[in-house]
């Protein structure tokens, strides 16, 4: 493919939670998007419209020169059907591909109605009692197309899972100038205060084509969801090698 540009068209997968979406980005903006039912499972929905939206491309005579996906943190399951359908799609279509952060991309998102304010705090249910969190500048996180630092990543640090009660005792201390964005149960009874989601993929977009024009393309053979912590059955596995006695061989 050529050198991104702002210009450049881009297909956007974002399947953390249960509000998957997708979205064809041209440059850092969006030219169509739509959110998956959540009341249907992503695998059911989401190779669907991945179809409409390259049909969409080529009604207009135009294909997406490569592919981004959110690769965690958020849902097992909806990790894994996302990042396989990016690298299926790179593999089949011959595309590059992009992964990047998947609070950093709800961030990203949340940008359009945050005129005023810069510091975003981003929070994702990552359940038994756990939050996935991360803090960001907006101005760090998404710098204009031709001025991105060196050191810029579509992985930013800071993204960590914690305990629910400690995320609550940081969500009260926060800055009043703060934005608060992510799932309603982490934020309890100041979600009603949350930036709208209209589409996490968009904020995808945003961070891919950063990364693209920035040369962080992902080899699709290494890329695997980030989940950044075990699953439930890994857990209990571990409890129960932890409770379980060593076997005695004295006799």
């Amino acid at each position: 493919m050529t050198e991104p540009t702002n210009q450049t068209m881009h297909l956007a997968i974002e399947s953390t939670g249960k509000l998957g979406s997708l979205a064809v980005m041209r440059g850092s903006d969006p030219v169509h998007f739509v959110n998956l039912s959540p009341t249907l499972r992503t695998a059911a929905t989401l190779a669907p419209e991945v179809e409409r939206a390259l049909a969409w491309c080529r009604e207009r005579d135009e294909e997406p020169e490569f592919v981004c996906v959110a690769d965690g943190p958020g849902s097992f399951t909806g990790l894994r059907i996302g990042v396989t359908t990016a690298k299926s799609l790179s593999y089949g279509l011959g595309l590059p591909l992009v992964a990047v952060d998947s609070l950093a991309a709800i961030a990203a998102a949340a940008r359009e109605n945050l005129v005023e304010r810069n510091a975003i705090a981003v929070a994702l249910d990552a359940y038994r009692s756990q939050v996935y969190t991360a803090r960001f500048r907006l101005d760090e996180l998404i710098p204009p197309l031709d001025a991105i630092p060196e050191d810029w990543s579509a992985h930013p640090q800071g993204v960590a899972v914690q305990p629910h009660l400690q995320w609550e005792s940081e969500l009260r201390g926060l800055p009043r100038d703060t934005a608060i964005a992510g799932d309603a149960k982490p934020l309890g009874d100041r979600a009603d205060q949350a930036v709208a989601r209209r589409c996490d993929a968009i904020g995808v977009g945003m961070l891919g084509i950063r990364a693209a024009i920035a040369g962080d393309w992902t080899d699709p053979m290494l890329l695997v969801p980030r989940y950044l912590k075990p699953s439930a059955a890994e857990e209990k596995a571990a409890e129960k090698r932890a409770t379980t006695p060593a076997n005695d061989d004295r006799h």
